[in-house]
């Protein structure tokens, strides 16, 4: 296996769809906020797997309880639970400030959780007596993901485009206009 940067990026673009465009760079290992590239290159990572992971990489605390818990079960469908995560579901609900009778929904990434916020709106704007609550608003300059929802939700014109027609009663306006 070669670990040259530009063979791996080349065989990147033989094997991968290029959802966000060629990459330019192979990271081979992260030690707290730094990355290395496979040519050995050290960077500050400022992106956190774009906002995804802000945890930093390597930290031996975090290694410990991913590696324990992958020792005893590595995924529990959602057709099952298990004790941590309705140990941190408790947890979250005891955070100042959350209504009784809230619950918490577990999504495994930002789209996902957008979609759920689309669907859970539609689903409480339809039970409105007056049937005219299903309008979404989002704003212009945000991205809220790649499904067909959470597109619909995106106002650049580039990345909704190829998908369409989207799922209506989204209305775009601009940030900071109350």
């Amino acid at each position: 296996m070669s670990t040259d940067q530009s063979a791996l990026l080349e065989r990147y673009h033989a094997a991968l769809t290029g959802v966000f465009g060629r990459p330019t760079r192979v990271l081979v290992r992260g030690e707290g906020v730094h990355v290395w590239d496979a040519d050995g290159r050290r960077y500050t990572d400022l992106l956190a797997g774009i906002a995804v992971n802000a945890l930093g990489h390597g930290h031996p605390a975090l290694v410990r309880a991913v590696s324990e818990q992958i020792a005893t079960l590595g995924h529990v469908s959602n057709l099952f639970t298990s004790e941590p995560q309705i140990r941190l579901a408790e947890r979250l609900l005891e955070l100042p400030g959350v209504p009784a009778g809230s619950t918490v929904f577990f999504a495994n990434s930002g789209t996902e959780a957008n979609e759920a916020a689309f669907k859970l709106a539609r689903r409480h704007g339809a039970d409105d007596p007056s049937g005219r609550r299903t309008r979404v608003i989002a704003l212009e300059r945000a991205f809220h993901g790649r499904t067909m929802g959470a597109l619909a939700l995106t106002h650049k014109e580039a990345y909704r485009a190829p998908f369409e027609p989207l799922p209506g009663g989204v209305e775009h306006v601009p940030g900071g206009d109350a």
